[in-house]
């Protein structure tokens, strides 16, 4: 039976829709209105991103049924500019650059313009609390409550990317992708999907490490209307394996008889998108027998531990050593020495917007099959090499479109929906889309590496830094990913923006049955860091130096040597920053008219230091 018509005004246009009243109003607006600026990164109700106006009110529209729209007005990024102009508020954003990524910028305008149609002038307090149900990952949220503050001096900008809101040189210009961003232009991987695309969902693992077989597949489809079809291992046309190196391609696109981590992905369903969304994970056939699993460094590490690559023997995936200068005389002539252990777990990157894409074939002039992915990536060439690899076609037949991307932070140059879109569309013949959920992106990408270290320091009676000891261990999980650059770049900076004497620096990455960790934003320098920090506070303390002082006192300098003995002419600017640190932290408090006191509603606040470097280039 066909569901009523849902009569809304929408963008201050009455408005038709035929839908299930139950279906999300996000869903609705995205797929049958065709307005995408409006944003999904949770279907949950966590991240704010799809806030738009219900009757003037903020709501998350991934969290109203459609049925509760009737007669009411719903207005969108796409309803703010008006007649080729941004409206001051989006104005105001453009000019403060409030936009980065953009994937939560239409939310935390929906939300602002809320705001401002009940209080025209907030307070900070009241611009913080109206956003606080938008997150953003990139922005730190300042850029963005300066600019609700400052709309009211904004009358409207032109939409024209080169409009010059401050042309003098040395100040912040306008973002030549911001207008897209602020009307909801902006085409994300899941933004423009083709009407007449398929969509996929993925079955994944539910143990760390389990044998698996499939039961009737055919039966399954049956049962189901609407699916097309069910992908398994045995499907893929071309290499079932896919990785960051030329060697190995570890990780399938599919697993083919054993699953080494939770979230894995087994199989892949094809079918028209209420099909899709309609079926119960417990209804798929599958049947599991778990395994003992490796969970942490240590399992990794244990004798007797079942090795899961034969291209690391003893869960080793590789090994990273930096040796410089006498290390045993740097520590004998130390006045004092310092040790320590530091450990760090898995960490999320945590971008608002979940892995997403779709794939169609195409036909050459000459006749030649290729296909085209349209994918949420930071890295398009790599994603061609590995997509002509998994389908078994030459690379100058596929052809990758990277969407805009909504946060990356150093995952989305590994594969996730790309090779599974393609070879979807490869077979069928039909474009192809998947987004996946906040849950299976949590639970299938990469994440920073956990680490277990050890570092010592000696020290000389001035605070110079003479030796340096540190070994690494990192759980690299299931699959290979950045392992390899990890392992080799830490020990090239374990001893951080520092000029030291003589340094040995050791490392290793290890498989273990957790999800695979790969880039995150300095490729294990941050957690490299940790030991250097805090050698160093320790170290100033003994000794009764200041700890900036320290830091100056050993900042590398032009001339100097690094840990693996390269030596900088120039550019080195190690010292003049921590200078001007001192400046700016001593600025800081003496503009402070009374004294810090702990109170009940006061934060403490706290003026700390530390340092990490990534002076060279990746070594390959």
């Amino acid at each position: 039976m066909a569901a009523d018509p849902i009569l809304v005004e929408v963008n201050g246009e009455p408005r038709e829709i035929t839908a299930d009243p139950m279906r999300r109003l996000s869903d609705v607006l995205r797929h049958d209105l065709r307005l995408p600026g409006t944003k999904v990164g949770c279907d949950a109700g966590d991240c704010g991103a799809c806030t738009v106006l219900l009757d003037g009110q903020p709501v998350c529209a991934c969290l109203v049924p459609t049925g509760q729209v009737v007669g009411a007005s719903v207005e969108t990024v796409e309803g703010l500019a008006d007649d080729g102009r941004l409206d001051a508020l989006q104005g105001a954003f453009h000019r403060h650059g409030a936009a980065q990524c953009g994937i939560c910028t239409p939310g935390m305008l929906m939300a602002s313009a809320g705001l401002l149609r009940r209080n025209q002038r907030p307070s900070r307090a009241e611009v913080e609390d109206a956003l606080g149900g938008v997150l953003c990952r990139c922005t730190g949220y300042a850029k963005i409550i300066d600019a609700v503050l400052d709309v009211s001096e904004v009358a409207g900008v032109e939409l024209k990317p080169e409009t010059k809101l401050d042309p003098a040189v040395g100040k912040s210009i306008a973002r030549r992708d911001g207008i897209d961003k602020l009307t909801g232009a902006a085409r994300f991987a899941d933004d423009g999907v083709p009407a007449d695309a398929l969509v996929m969902r993925v079955m994944r693992a539910p143990h760390a490490r389990a044998g698996f077989t499939f039961g009737d597949i055919a039966g399954f489809l049956a049962a189901h209307p609407g699916l097309l079809t069910v992908l398994t291992a045995a499907d893929i046309p071309g290499l079932n394996g896919f990785g960051i190196y030329p060697e190995p391609k570890d990780q399938p696109v599919l697993a083919e008889t054993e699953v080494r981590f939770r979230g894995e992905a087994v199989a892949a369903i094809v079918g028209e998108r209420t099909a899709v969304g309609a079926v119960e994970i417990t209804d798929f056939p599958i049947e599991w027998s778990p395994l003992p699993a490796i969970e942490g460094i240590a399992a990794a590490r244990a004798e007797g531990a079942h090795e899961m690559h034969t291209h690391a023997p003893g869960n080793v995936l590789i090994r990273g050593r930096v040796a410089r200068g006498a290390i045993s005389d740097a520590f004998d002539n130390s006045k004092i020495s310092l040790d320590g252990t530091w450990s760090t777990g898995f960490v999320e990157h945590a971008y608002i917007e979940p892995e997403a894409g779709w794939a169609r074939p195409t036909v050459a002039s000459d006749g030649t099959r290729r296909i085209e992915v349209r994918v949420t990536t930071q890295a398009p060439y790599m994603d061609r090499e590995e997509i002509a690899r998994v389908l078994g076609i030459p690379e100058p037949d596929v052809r990758i479109t990277p969407s805009v991307v909504g946060g990356g932070f150093g995952s989305k140059l590994d594969q996730s929906v790309g090779p599974l879109v393609a070879v979807a569309a490869w077979l069928l013949d039909r474009p192809v889309a998947c987004t996946f959920s906040r849950q299976e992106s949590l639970a299938s990408t990469t994440k920073r590496h956990p680490s277990e270290m050890t570092a010592e320091l000696a020290v000389d009676a001035d605070g110079r830094m003479l030796g340096l000891r540190f070994h690494g261990d990192f759980n690299t999980g299931a699959y290979s990913s950045w392992g390899p650059t990890v392992a080799g770049r830490v020990p090239v900076h374990a001893s951080g923006p520092y000029y030291v004497e003589a340094v040995q620096a050791t490392s290793a990455a290890y498989h273990t049955n957790q999800p695979p960790a790969g880039a995150f934003r300095g490729f294990g320098v941050p957690q490299a860091s940790l030991c250097h920090e805090g050698l160093l506070d320790e170290a100033a303390d003994r000794l009764g130096l200041d700890r900036l002082e320290i830091r100056y006192l050993n900042a590398l300098r032009a001339g100097q040597p690094t840990a693996t003995g390269q030596i900088f002419d120039q550019g080195i600017g190690m010292a003049e920053c921590w200078m001007r640190c001192a400046r700016g932290g001593a600025n800081t408090w003496m503009r402070r008219s009374v004294p810090m006191r702990r109170r009940v509603d006061r934060p403490v606040t706290a003026l700390g230091l530390a340092a990490c470097s990534m002076a060279v280039a990746i070594p390959q």
